[in-house]
This record gives C-alpha cells, sequence and structure tokens, in this order.
C-alpha cells in the first residue's frame, strides 16, 4: 500500500479465516515497515512459510547473503521483537527503519533495523544496528556520522570469519580442503516479496 500518511507502515498483512459451516469469515490486519515483519505476523497465525517466502518477477530482491539472513531472522523470531517505532521513505532516501526492542538480548537490547532500496538494480538491503535505548538510535538516525554499531552477538561471528579467512590464506592450510574458499559459506535463507517503491515524480 503506498498511498497514505507519509511514513506510515506500507505493509499490509492480512489473514482472512472462512467458516463454511456457517457462510461467514473474519478478517484480521496489521501494518509493518518490512516485509520480514509482516511475514513474522502471518507465520504466527498459521502461514505456511515455505509458500510466503517465495519471489516473483517484478519485485525487489535482497542484494546479498547478510539481507537473507537477517530477514530470516526476522520471519522466525515469533514474539522476540516488540516494535517501537517504525518510518517508510519511498523518495530520497528511498528506505525505511523498524526500531524493536530484542528481549533475547543482554547487551543493547533497542535494535534498528534499515533496508535501503536501490531501485537501478531492484535490490535492497537490510541491516540490524543495536543501541542502548531509543534516544541513541534516533540520535544515529538524525546524523549518521558513524557506521551502524554492529549487534554485540554478531562482533564474535565477525573475529571468527577473520580468523578463518586468515587459515584460507595461510600456506599451511591451503591445500587442506576443509579449510578452503568454500568452507563456512551459510545457504542464503529464503527471500522476501515486496512491490518496487514507486520512484519520485
Amino acid at each position: 500500500m503506498t498511498w497514505g500518511v507519509p511514513g506510515e507502515p506500507q505493509i499490509a498483512a492480512i489473514k482472512v479465516a472462512r467458516d463454511f459451516t456457517r457462510n461467514t469469515f473474519t478478517f484480521e490486519s496489521s501494518y509493518h515497515a518490512t516485509v520480514s515483519f509482516a511475514q513474522n505476523w502471518l507465520i504466527e497465525r498459521g502461514c505456511p512459510p515455505e509458500r510466503i517466502t517465495q519471489v516473483s518477477d517484478g519485485f525487489l530482491k535482497p542484494a546479498d547473503d547478510l539481507t537473507a539472513r537477517i530477514e530470516q531472522q526476522l520471519r522466525t523470531s515469533g514474539a522476540r521483537y516488540e516494535v517501537l517505532d517504525s518510518y517508510t521513505s519511498d523518495y530520497d532516501p528511498c528506505e525505511t527503519w523498524t526500531l524493536a526492542h530484542d528481549s533475547h538480548a543482554a547487551q543493547a537490547p533497542v535494535r534498528l533495523f534499515l533496508e535501503e532500496w536501490a531501485i537501478e538494480t531492484n535490490t535492497y538491503t537490510l541491516r540490524e544496528g543495536a543501541f542502548g535505548d531509543q534516544d541513541a538510535a534516533h540520535e544515529w538516525l538524525e546524523e549518521r556520522s558513524t557506521p551502524l554499531p554492529r549487534p554485540p552477538e554478531h562482533r564474535g561471528e565477525a573475529a571468527s570469519l577473520r580468523a578463518r579467512a586468515a587459515l584460507i590464506r595461510s600456506p599451511d592450510t591451503a591445500e587442506n580442503p576443509s579449510t578452503g574458499s568454500g568452507a563456512g559459506n551459510t545457504p542464503a535463507a529464503g527471500t522476501a516479496e515486496r512491490p518496487s517503491p514507486r520512484k519520485p515524480r
């Protein structure tokens, strides 16, 4: 849904349950800033995950594996994230962000999920940032003078990846197939389906 109050969520998730014995139906809907949060809402209400993650032609696609992994994390997170705030911009910059409280986070529990669209390549990127509170997150969004702070739990993962890369470059392990360039690669997770944002007039 691309028309409405500027900045409001543009993704509508809808559940319709039909009762054929009574010729009636019930209708539920919820609005979300990103498709992965909408998919989470639907999956929690019984939608088959393998169907909702299919991507059709003409829709934006994840630009990299990290985007797909974060989306899969959100899609299957259950009630882990409580949405606090969001904003959608379909002009310069073409992006949407969602602030959420991560009930699993021991540190920096306020998480910022920033999605940026590249209309020229028909792709998008999604990144997760971690903050101590909402004020710090909003300050970063206003200034953006530093890189998006990585979640504390991801920093150990980054160090592990660097160590693995160093081992691969080492002459002692160059011929060991278990540490080759394909070792440890994670297959791309399911992808999201979304319409291309409308271009500025």
